[in-house]
């Protein structure tokens, strides 16, 4: 029988040259009646296949061989029938050697596509996930299986030099991943030094079964050769110069790959650490939009604005927010930074439980990064002005009570003496209209009489020690006496008291007198309004404790709120106040370390906060 057909059978069908020849091999066994037959074939792919029982015997027939293409094709037949032609050996030999060079082209066209397709592959993973060893171990997988490697691994040198760490290794070279191999005088090192591919040598490390070829490829970065990519095959079969073509245009993607890495690692570390840097700054920091809605702020802004979650300020404008800048629409504070002039001045924040934070804003623009947002800097200045506010008080305080002691003995001697004249005065002249003179000038004297004692008062400093204070208790007593005196006059006083609150300290008779102070006040305020209503409050706030008082009446004018606590200021009549209650007050509180300030009420007048230091644990405080 002819072996052409079943021979060209095998050329269309086979996957790679070795198959095919191997086929050929069964097929002249075969048509030789069963012989033993020795194939070896050299070219692009050189190798040897065997067919037929190895204990074959018979007539000998010698060897015979054909050539083609480059390709040489040699057979050696043992134990073949009597009779065998040794031309149609020849004929069948050379229409093999076409076939088996068609086959071999055949292959490489497909090792081609299969190479192409794996680079955009590659391509897409280099996009999709720029991770180094991802990368690497993506890249050694496909490369073992076109190039029929039986192991492999890519190196990156050390960052100081002197090693190549392996980073991912598949197959054989399994077990050399994540260690170091040396540069120096071995042949990774060489590749690696020299920047140049290399077939041959070995890959650096011990590995299972006899390794027969070595295939290495620098990976070369922009900044100089990375670290290489090296493939290892046993058997008999080496690696070709196309293999090693094949394997440097994979190991060019790899090295882009290691910079696109490189670049994406150092802008997430650049990002996270600006990102750190705006976290952990004290001041408040906003990104917003050209319309004033928020994108994106720090923590301190979110304390500042008085929110808990970024959520609840994310994508809500700065007026939702309480944003309210000083004699200017907000509009115009956001048209300035958009022509790349900076805006400076002063804002108002509003959070949700209503306190107000006076801040020194700049909004800047962000056109030099090609971007249409704003960033709004605020310094939260409201603790500052108060500090500055209360030394001024204390300043004043100081001068008032240097002027009053020396003032108020001075005065009240010739007081004593015109209220006594004008007494005998009265009981030695009956006439009414001297009597009526006589007792104006006693009123008056009184009052001043009145002024001199609160002079003394305010300029006497405490000469006793700062104690434990219940607030809770003062305030039950200061409300059960005046409560029965203001029933009558429709007064309502409403108590809140909170149960935590611990002891505070304060100078126990002087911070009683503070509360009468402050509820006289109150009492003024709503006196024939309706409704008529007082409250008293205590709150704990962290390690300190506040006394609230706050009325119903009409309120303080915005424009003496200022003047308040200043020495001879007051809005009752001449009659009613010397102008030095709330100075007075000011005074007992804060020589104990507190403070006390003025808001709006929701009952709708004025609201006096007294806040004191929490008392220690230990029985006396001083």
């Amino acid at each position: 029988m002819d072996p052409a057909p079943r021979i060209l059978a095998q050329a269309s069908s086979a996957h790679d040259v070795r198959t095919f020849y191997g086929h050929v091999a069964n097929i002249l066994s075969e048509w030789a009646g069963g012989a033993r037959v020795r194939l070896a074939y050299k070219g692009r792919e050189t190798g040897e296949v065997d067919a037929g029982p190895p204990d074959r015997a018979g007539h000998p027939l010698g060897a015979a061989s054909s050539d083609h293409d480059g390709r040489r094709i040699e057979v050696e037949l043992l134990g073949a029938l009597p009779g065998l032609a040794l031309p149609e050996l020849k004929a069948a030999l050379e229409m093999t050697a076409q076939l088996g060079s068609m086959v071999g082209r055949r292959m490489a066209l497909e090792r081609e596509r299969r190479l192409g397709t794996f680079l955009v592959e590659l391509s897409r993973w280099l996009l999709a996930a720029p991770e180094i060893e991802l990368l690497a171990r993506y890249a050694l997988q496909s490369m073992t299986t076109l190039l029929e490697a039986h192991g492999a691994y890519v190196g990156l040198t050390e960052p100081h030099g002197g090693a190549i760490r392996v980073i991912a290794a598949v197959g054989t070279c399994t077990p050399a991943a994540g260690t170091a191999l040396p540069l120096d005088e071995t042949t990774p090192g060489n590749v690696v030094r020299s920047g140049d591919a290399q077939i041959g040598g070995d890959v650096g490390i011990g590995i299972g079964g006899a390794q027969s070829s070595a295939l290495l490829a620098p990976l070369t970065t922009s900044k100089g050769v990375a670290g290489l990519i090296a493939l290892a095959r046993d058997g008999d079969t080496p690696f070709t110069v196309s293999d090693l073509h094949y394997l440097t245009a994979v190991a060019a993607n790899i090295a882009g790959g290691i910079e696109l890495s490189q670049a994406v690692q150092a802008a997430r570390s650049s990002a996270q650490r600006a990102h750190a840097m705006v976290e952990a700054s004290p001041l408040p920091l906003a990104l917003v939009d050209r319309e004033g809605r928020v994108r994106d702020l720090n923590a301190a802004a979110l304390r500042l604005f008085g929110r808990r979650e970024e959520s609840d300020v994310v994508g809500q404008h700065l007026e939702r927010l309480g944003f309210s800048p000083s004699e200017i629409t907000l509009r115009l504070v956001l048209e300035g930074p958009r022509n790349k002039e900076p805006w400076h001045g002063r804002v108002l924040v509003t959070r949700p439980d209503e306190e107000r934070r006076i801040c020194d804003c700049t909004v800047t623009g962000l056109s030099r990064l090609d971007s249409d947002d704003l960033l709004v800097a605020l310094y939260d200045r409201t603790d500052e002005l108060r500090m500055q506010r209360d030394l001024v008080a204390r300043e004043k305080l100081a001068t008032v009570g240097e002027i009053a002691s020396g003032v108020a003995h001075e005065v009240n001697n010739p007081l004593t003496a015109i209220r006594m004249e004008a007494e005998l005065l009265a009981r030695s002249n009956p006439d009414p209209e001297v009597e009526t003179t006589t007792a104006a000038i006693v009123r008056e004297v009184d009052r001043a009489a009145r002024i001199v004692r609160s002079l003394l008062r305010l300029a006497r400093r405490s000469d006793t020690a700062p104690s434990r204070v219940q607030l809770n208790e003062l305030v039950r007593d200061v409300a059960e006496i005046r409560q029965r005196v203001l029933r009558a006059e429709n007064i309502e006083i409403k108590v809140s008291l909170d149960q935590g609150a611990p002891p505070a300290v304060g100078l126990g008779q002087e911070l009683q007198q503070v509360l009468i102070n402050l509820v006289t006040n109150a009492e003024h305020a709503v006196r024939g309004r309706h409704p008529a209503v007082i409250g008293l409050a205590t709150i704990a706030r962290d390690s300190w404790v506040q006394l609230v008082v706050e009325d119903s009446g009409p309120g303080i004018p915005e424009a003496v709120r200022l003047r308040i606590f200043d020495p001879f200021f007051t809005t009752k009549g001449p009659d009613e106040g010397t102008g030095l209650g709330l100075t007075i007050c000011q005074r007992v509180v804060t020589e104990v370390g507190g403070k006390i300030w003025l808001e709006e009420s929701k009952l709708g007048g004025a609201k006096f906060v007294v806040e004191l230091p929490a008392a220690p644990q230990s029985t006396t405080v001083g």
